[in-house]
């Protein structure tokens, strides 16, 4: 039989979430708090009336009005999808069409070179410093360099936590004769905002990508992109007409508009970071891992040579603790007070019987 599917694709490893059912489910990036109670009272009054017998309103009017007063922005130069990760697809596909580099770094969101690849792109990597840090005009360097076409990368990053400063990003961003999309899906927990939204009417070349999942909107699935008029326009013009569902569009909209319900969660995830950090710092000899300070909803535990990583992922997955597993690192998002505690009992635990483990 023929085989129809393209090589590339044939060789491309499926991206396969947790699906697993863990007691303590700190992997995900997600809030751990439930929908606030106004919020749920006020979907449960606006949700039925979504006429669901009709396609969705293309031009998201509502939802594209209400982010666009949360985050001070006009909605004709903001563009909603289906997550942020739609948004990423449709970026790649629009501007990389004819062929182009994408550069993006390491480590950073895996889901960049997915659609990268899926999209045929030729890619380069810029190598973080020891891992963690990056350097703008090494980048800058890289861009010319190579003749790239697109850059994308998280700030705050994920999986690092580590954010870089506002200025430092305007002016990468004012060097490169390239698009840059700064991914800023975690710029609600940091201490001091370095968001460059603002910079987005003038800067012809910058798209900064945003979503409500981490504020607690996970499961509608939504994110937009921001940017000057004529490049939200060119993005228009290819997403699908109808990519973001009634339910959703009004359910976020409810939500924006009433965001000071989140603000509390959101200190309360913050403090949660601090404790985490605080804690762990002191295992990071003993068990031989480095944790930058976070500016996201998680830290972020990098380890030297050696199983260490993979052992204690083993060990807090053997009692139903889910945290996000790398090669020689963890990232472990903050989750309640209670999972919270558990999670640094459990490392305690490990630290206490690492000469006597039998598990390993």
């Amino acid at each position: 039989m023929k085989n129809y599917i393209p090589q590339r694709i044939e060789e491309m490893k499926e991206y396969q979430p947790d699906t697993s059912n863990p007691q303590i489910k700190l992997d995900a990036n997600e809030s751990p708090f439930p929908t606030p109670e106004k919020i749920v009272r006020l979907l449960r009054e606006n949700i039925c009336y979504s006429d669901i017998n009709r396609y969705p309103d293309p031009d998201m009017k509502e939802l594209l009005g209400s982010y666009g007063r949360y985050i001070s922005v006009s909605p004709d130069r903001i563009v909603a999808g289906d997550g942020s990760d739609e948004l990423i697809a449709l970026i790649i596909n629009t501007f990389l069409c004819d062929g182009g580099k994408f550069l993006v770094c390491d480590p950073d969101f895996s889901m960049y070179t997915f659609y990268s690849d899926f999209a045929g792109c030729e890619t380069v990597r810029y190598r973080k410093k020891n891992g963690i840090l990056t350097d703008f005009c090494e980048l800058s360097a890289l861009v010319k360099k190579e003749d790239v076409k697109l850059v994308m990368f998280s700030n705050p990053c994920n999986p690092t936590g580590v954010i870089a400063d506002r200025k430092t990003v305007i002016d990468f961003v004012r060097s490169c004769d390239a698009l840059v999309v700064v991914d800023e899906a975690y710029m609600e927990f940091s201490p001091v905002s370095q968001s460059v939204i603002s910079e987005t009417e003038q800067l012809k070349n910058l798209i900064v990508l945003k979503t409500v999942s981490k504020l607690g909107l996970a499961g509608l699935r939504c994110g937009f992109s921001v940017s000057c008029k004529e490049l939200a326009a060119t993005l228009r013009k290819t997403k699908s007409p109808y990519n973001m569902n009634s339910v959703t569009q009004k359910a976020v909209s409810v939500a924006m508009d009433s965001i000071e319900e989140y603000r509390v969660n959101i200190e309360k995830i913050k403090d949660g970071v601090k404790y985490l950090y605080s804690q762990l710092k002191e295992y990071s000899d003993k068990l031989g891992f480095y944790m930058p300070e976070s500016s996201a909803n998680f830290v972020y535990m990098k380890f030297g040579e050696g199983d260490e990583a993979k052992s204690l992922h083993l060990y807090l997955k053997e009692r139903g603790i889910s945290v996000r597993f790398a090669p020689g690192s963890l990232r472990v998002t903050a989750g309640t007070e209670k999972e919270n505690r558990f999670f640094i009992n459990a490392v305690a635990e490990y630290s206490d019987n690492i000469d006597s483990r039998k598990w390993k």
